[in-house]
């Protein structure tokens, strides 16, 4: 029994041996220096896009992301980058000839104080907080004063001209939730069609149901935040003659209507001119 004791003892003491000698050999902490994610390597090479981007920002004030880092997007948002050839496309088309070009030449006022200083190109959908959720959720990512992003960009046709001249118009159905953000929609708007909103339920309403109830489109009956955003994309879909037709349907329309246009004119759009002037664009294309 004592032998048993005495072994036990001294493996015990051999094993506290062990463990004092690899505590004192382990390495001390290092202090390393922070990452700065946006710097770029030393002596990198800029490819032809970020010399594009670079003459973006120079003439328009606008970062334009297509790659991406933890500091860009929060690593809870799920998306997928598009290409290197898309994103040259979509940055040349979308972003320089169709939105930032014609912004700054037509109406500089709301260029100089109402476009966002970065802008992201997605390639997939954008889901947020789980990879399984719904995708887009472009309020979520626009609400926000300086940056705009838009995803599915890959499913983008650059040579059809009427699915640019739709991108488009979702671009500032996008940057509307932005002036939303930005300025409110006022105590006044949101009580035009309290009680109306028809919530999870648009998706089985028709438009003319919609018009007759005071929504341009079905999904501008889901909240405030869209009805707001749906309007501003309706006056850069539909003619200015078309647009007074479809008002002309609801007096809550009418009015949402006034305010938001005579919103954007103060802040420096008229945006009956910038559907005339967008689709001039897309035709020079």
């Amino acid at each position: 029994m004592k032998k048993n004791i005495y072994g036990l003892t001294g493996f015990v003491l051999a094993m506290a041996i062990v463990v004092f000698v690899s505590c004192t050999k382990e390495d001390k902490l290092v202090k390393e220096e922070p990452v700065d994610f946006l710097e770029l390597p030393q002596n990198a090479v800029k490819n032809g896009l970020d010399s594009l981007i670079d003459t973006i920002q120079r003439d328009y004030g606008v970062k334009v992301y297509y790659q991406f880092t933890p500091r860009v997007i929060d690593p809870t948002t799920f998306f997928t980058p598009t290409s290197y050839d898309r994103a040259v496309s979509y940055t040349n088309i979308m972003i320089n000839k169709l939105w930032l070009g014609p912004l700054k030449q037509r109406f500089p006022k709301f260029w100089a104080n109402e476009k966002p200083i970065e802008f992201l190109i997605v390639g997939s959908a954008i889901k947020f907080n789980s990879i399984s959720s719904g995708g887009a959720a472009g309020a979520g990512l626009n609400g926000q004063f300086y940056r705009l992003g838009m995803g599915a960009v890959d499913n983008l046709s650059f040579t059809n001209k009427t699915s640019l001249r739709s991108h488009i118009t979702t671009l500032y159905h996008e940057h509307a939730h932005q002036m939303d953000h930005k300025y409110g929609r006022g105590y006044a708007y949101d009580r035009v069609s309290q009680g109306n909103y028809y919530g999870i339920a648009y998706s089985s309403k028709t438009t003319a149901q919609a018009q007759a109830d005071g929504f341009f489109e079905p999904y501008g009956g889901y909240a405030p935040e869209e009805d707001f955003a749906t309007t501003v994309g309706a006056c850069l879909t539909f003619t200015k003659d078309s647009v007074l037709r479809i008002v002309a349907k609801n007096p809550k329309l009418k009015t949402k209507y006034e305010m938001i246009y005579q919103k954007y004119l103060n802040m420096g759009m008229d945006l009956h001119d910038m559907k005339t002037y967008l689709d001039s664009a897309v035709a020079r294309l």
